[in-house]
């Protein structure tokens, strides 16, 4: 995959960067962290910008957290859907297969029948 060069500011330092994602997708991620920061900064003018970088990192690390494990719920349920699915469509087979005979054992009877009336009526 190609590496973009990609320039970000963060808190007044600029970072040069090499990525494989978008310069867009870059810069839109160094920008929310950049007003998280500020956010933290002016509700606390005391905090420093390393303080208020590792409580942006923490909150963007829970996010992390959070979303993974969400994913990982909605795999577990796929999963399950999967399994379920699955057994339906065994049953499904199973009464189709069912239903064949069925039908194939009233043909037979229903023959018989005729045959039964034919031989009555002959």
């Amino acid at each position: 995959m190609e590496m973009n060069k990609v320039k970000v500011s963060i808190a007044g330092v600029t970072y040069a960067l090499r990525t494989d994602e978008t310069a867009e997708y870059t810069n839109a991620l160094a920008s929310e962290i950049n007003e998280k920061m500020q956010e933290l900064q002016a509700a606390n003018p005391f905090m420093s910008t390393n303080q208020a970088a590792v409580l942006t990192a923490l909150e963007f690390a829970d996010k992390a957290k959070k979303a993974e494990q969400t994913a990982e719920g909605y795999r577990a349920q796929i999963k399950d859907y999967l399994k379920d699915a699955s057994e339906a469509q065994t049953e499904r087979d199973f009464y189709k297969r069912e239903l064949d005979r069925v039908r194939t054992e009233a043909k037979a009877k229903s023959d018989q029948i005729n045959l039964f009336a034919q031989q009555d009526n002959g």
